[in-house]
């Protein structure tokens, strides 16, 4: 299905129109002395198997299906190509290749694996043809991508490990125009559960103990065991407030035991 079928159902629904803003790249500089900058995506929301299955309804390529036959028949195929992949098998889902991936590190040859060390994930390789997609698409650039907010390292002070997050310790936030202020309902700070979004927890300003443009340091709040993403939304400005609230996501997965 050619994704520039679908209906124009949401209002912030735009078919090939994939929105990136540029930031100043301070560790590197280019051979006449000016900065290089790089590229994020800016992701316009998270939506669920719900609203790709209303998606397909609204092409009207597949009459004879409800939403909810959709989303049952993909529940089965979801759970069908886990097993097997958790079983070591690659899937090639057609977008691309699922694989079980392990991580952390080993003492030597003989070691066993050690749940507190190593860890077993899904990974995920796009396919030649959505790449070949991809190549075509030419992203617009958003203006004024230096009031854009952006998070470039999150650090778990207490476990002192990349990828964890400890309830109750304290976590260290950097990053520009990272500021958590306005009056909008949803500006804050998100740990956003990557399997169950009823799971998620938000921040106000006033439990964040330091609430800066360049930082934020704050108590992870009580979190359900799974994996995590940190997302601000503000609407900080160097003048006057956004109206429109802006939003950063860091990259990195967090874990929570």
């Amino acid at each position: 299905m050619n994704i520039n079928t679908l209906s124009q159902a949401s209002a912030d629904y735009e078919s090939s129109k994939l929105a990136i803003a540029l930031y100043p790249a301070k560790m590197r500089e280019e051979a006449d002395g000016m900065t290089s900058y790089y590229a994020k995506t800016l992701f316009r929301n998270k939506l669920t198997m719900e609203n790709i299955a209303n998606d397909i309804i609204a092409t009207g390529t597949l009459t004879s299906y409800t939403a909810e036959q959709i989303l049952s028949v993909w529940g089965v195929v979801n759970n069908a190509i886990i097993d097997r992949v958790l079983n070591g098998v690659i899937v090639d889902g057609g977008i691309g290749t699922f694989y079980a991936r392990v991580s952390g590190s080993f003492a030597s040859e003989q070691s066993s694996f050690d749940s507190e060390k190593n860890s077993i994930d899904v990974a995920f390789r796009s396919s030649k043809s959505v790449k070949e997609l991809a190549a075509d698409i030419t992203p617009v650039i958003a203006q004024g991508n230096s009031v854009k907010p952006e998070i470039t390292s999150v650090t778990d002070v207490e476990s002192g490990e990349d990828g964890t997050l400890t309830v109750g310790g304290f976590l260290d936030i950097a990053g520009k125009n990272i500021l958590v202020t306005g009056t909008n309902d949803d500006v804050g700070l998100y740990f956003v559960n990557c399997e169950d979004d009823e799971k998620s927890v938000k921040l106000e300003a006033a439990k964040i103990g330091v609430n800066t443009s360049s930082r934020i340091a704050c108590v992870v709040p009580p979190l359900c065991s799974g994996t995590y993403t940190v997302k601000v939304v503000t609407q900080c400005s160097k003048t006057k407030p956004h109206k429109e609230s802006l939003e950063n996501t860091f990259s990195t997965v967090f874990s929570v035991s």
